[in-house]
């Protein structure tokens, strides 16, 4: 998660990276910092602990579960002491979430973006088709959002929701008018494709996201579109 990978043609790299976020330096992002005097402003030291914080919870949640993670395996995996670690998170809860919405707002904001334009049925399987390539490639994302937010307490399940809701927005811009739809059916569609993706991750099958592109991109049209343009729609992406 903390190497960069080269990007062809000025595309952005599709690896959800913290400190690429945060507009770190490359020689200095996610770095163990020197020991003794090094000159560094201080604001720059623990905005680097913090993201390597992050960067640690990312990593340790698949090896053990949120349930049975420590502050112990976060300040080892980050390198960083346990009294750097309460100078930023008041808890693990509080690391946690933390990481959940800068995960989640970087995946949001990848997608609202490759759906900006277009017929609505072509911006679900662009939207649908990029949100499986970029979990793909971010296991420990899919990790994150898909399963441990449901083991880390009442506060993550409430951010779940709130991801849930942000990306039915996104779906229901644009889709036909059907008034006798339930008014929260775009919520329990994504709830299904959450749970979907949360098996293919518990299964150590997260870098075959793709291959349900079709699949997903079919149940979340069947309730708007005839059935036959669904199939259509569904089949391009595959």
């Amino acid at each position: 998660m903390t190497s960069r990978e080269p990007s062809s043609g000025g595309a952005e790299p599709e690896r959800f990276e913290p400190d690429a976020l945060a507009d770190l330096p490359p020689e200095l992002a996610l770095a163990r910092l020197p020991p003794g005097r090094h000159g560094l402003p201080r604001s720059f030291i623990l905005h680097n602990q913090r993201l390597r914080i992050v960067a640690a919870m990312l990593r340790v949640l698949p090896q053990h579960g949120y349930p049975d993670t420590t502050i112990g395996h976060l300040t080892e995996e980050a390198g960083v002491s346990r009294a750097s670690f309460y100078g930023q998170f008041e808890s693990k809860e509080e690391c946690f979430l933390a990481t959940y919405d800068l995960a989640a707002g970087w995946l949001c904001e990848r997608v609202e973006r490759v759906v900006a334009e277009g017929e609505w049925p072509t911006r679900v399987r662009t939207g649908v088709s990029e949100a499986l390539r970029l979990l793909a490639a971010n296991p420990a994302i899919a990790h994150l959002i898909a399963v441990e937010s449901l083991q880390a307490g009442p506060a993550a399940r409430e951010r779940r929701q709130a991801c849930l809701a942000r990306f039915a927005e996104t779906l229901r811009a644009g889709r036909p008018g059907r008034g006798e739809l339930p008014a929260d059916l775009e919520e329990m569609l994504l709830g299904g494709v959450f749970s979907l993706i949360g098996r293919y991750v518990d299964t150590g099958r997260a870098e075959q996201l793709p291959d349900a592109a079709a699949e997903l991109v079919q149940y979340l049209l069947i309730p708007y579109l005839e059935p036959e343009e669904t199939v259509r729609i569904a089949a391009q992406a595959a």
